[in-house]
């Protein structure tokens, strides 16, 4: 009767721990998957940012764009790269009265 219980404890071990098992590597996958989406989301972000570059650059060189949300969007980057320029020329003026 000894024998019978060790091989049923036995049993229940083995059988627990391929369960175990198959969940890690379960979770395993969905974290590369979340992993391989991430990447992606990224890499899309960048693709974006590359687009907007090029409408952007585009605008700035003929000064002006056919589409009126993509002017407006336009228009308010050269403002703000306006408002950078002043900034940066402050900073360096306090800089100079510092030294």
């Amino acid at each position: 009767m000894d024998n019978n219980i060790w091989d049923n404890i036995g049993r229940a071990v083995t059988g627990a721990a391929d369960t175990v098992g198959r969940k890690a590597t379960e979770v395993a996958g969905v974290a590369k998957l979340k992993n391989q989406i991430f990447s992606l989301e990224r890499d899309m972000k960048r693709d974006y940012e590359a687009i907007g570059k090029i409408v952007y650059e585009r605008f700035a060189a003929a000064g002006s764009i056919d589409d009126v949300p993509l002017q407006q969007l336009c228009e308010e980057i050269a403002r703000k790269e306006i408002l950078i320029d002043e900034y940066q020329g402050e900073i360096d003026e306090k800089k100079s009265a510092l030294s």
